[in-house]
Formats: structure tokens, C-alpha cells, sequence
């Protein structure tokens, strides 16, 4: 039994000091002499990374892995841009949804005036003119389509501030729908006397 134990230890000696052997002799040297050999090139000018990263990129798992991050970049950046340009577009529109605001104002006022002048010189003669009563027609369709074109909360003031047959006027030229916007944006008074004197 002895000699069957001794030789088991022999063993285990002897396997245990190959292994060491081999790490001693085999693999701890060539670790150093990689390390060496990278720090020799590196110096020489040769960029390890770079080397590194093309022999991984033969491997497709690698490979794959780069394009998708090299997309994702490229869709962020697009996305950017894309957003970029929205916005200058928006900010244009508005810019040009202001000034079509101001000019109808401004319209609206100047249409305003004109129809207190002719309703301060009375209204139209018999003798003048069909062509008169024709323009005054197109002008006064002209501030009925002004109004309904506008926010119906601002058609609202304005029709509030107008003389009660000058704002049923434009109210029975209007259609259906602006004209009860219009009026849903009044005050519950003003918008009563216009209707009792729409249904007269």
C-alpha cells in the first residue's frame, strides 16, 4: 500500500512540476515578449489599436457591431439636421402667418373706415350710379369673408364694437357655421340682440 501511495504522490509531484515548468518556461516568457513586442512597435510608430481593431473586424460578430453604432451615429446626426430644417420651415410659416395677420388687420380696419364713411354720408342716393351699388356689394362681401377668414374670437370683438345694424348685416351675409362661432364668442347679451334682430 505504501509503495501504491508513494507513487501517487510521485505522480502528483511530477504533474505539478510540469505544469510549473510549462508556465515558468512557456507561458509566462512569451506574455512578456507580446508586451515587449507591442511596446517596441508602438514606439516604431505602428498603431496597435488600429491593427487590433482590423484583425477583430474580420470576425462578423465585430464587424456587425461597429456598422450598427456607425448607423445609429449617422441616423442621430440626420435626425438633427431633419429637425434643424422643420424648424427653420416652421418658423418661416409663422413668420409669414403673422404678416398675412397684420395685413388683414390692417385691412379690416381700412374696410372699417370706408363703411363708416359711406354710412356717415347716409346711404346712396337714387341717382348714383348701378356700378356704385355694385362695388359697395363686393366690398361689403369683401369684409363679410374677412371676418369669417379671421379667428372667430377676433371677429367677435370687432363685431362687438360695431353698431348693432352693421354687425346683423354682416352676420346675415356670413354662413351658418362662422356666423355661430362669431356669436359663441360674444357676450351673452350682445349675441341675444343680434340673434332677435337676425330673426326679424
Amino acid at each position: 500500500m505504501k509503495s501504491g501511495e508513494a507513487m501517487s504522490k510521485q505522480n502528483k509531484k511530477k504533474s505539478e512540476g510540469k505544469l510549473q515548468v510549462f508556465f515558468m518556461v512557456v507561458l509566462i516568457p512569451a506574455v512578456f515578449a507580446i508586451i515587449l513586442a507591442a511596446v517596441v512597435l508602438y514606439y516604431l510608430g505602428f498603431n496597435i489599436g488600429d491593427q487590433m481593431r482590423n484583425i477583430a473586424g474580420v470576425l462578423p460578430f465585430i464587424e456587425s457591431e461597429e456598422v450598427m453604432e456607425g448607423e445609429e451615429e449617422l441616423t442621430t446626426e440626420e435626425y438633427i439636421a431633419q429637425l434643424e430644417r422643420e424648424n427653420q420651415t416652421l418658423t418661416r410659416d409663422t413668420e409669414d402667418l403673422q404678416r398675412q395677420v397684420e395685413s388683414q388687420e390692417e385691412e379690416i380696419l381700412q374696410l372699417e373706415e370706408e363703411l363708416l364713411l359711406l354710412q356717415s354720408d347716409g346711404t346712396l342716393e337714387d341717382g348714383e350710379m348701378e356700378g356704385d351699388t355694385v362695388e359697395a356689394s363686393a366690398d361689403l362681401n369683401d369684409i363679410v369673408r374677412t371676418l369669417q377668414e379671421m379667428t372667430a374670437s377676433r371677429a367677435a370683438d370687432i363685431m362687438e364694437e360695431l353698431p348693432q345694424d352693421q354687425a346683423v348685416t354682416y352676420l346675415q351675409l356670413m354662413n351658418n357655421r362662422a356666423r355661430a362661432d362669431i356669436l359663441s364668442r360674444m357676450e351673452a347679451e350682445t349675441a341675444a340682440v343680434l340673434i332677435s334682430q337676425l330673426s326679424e
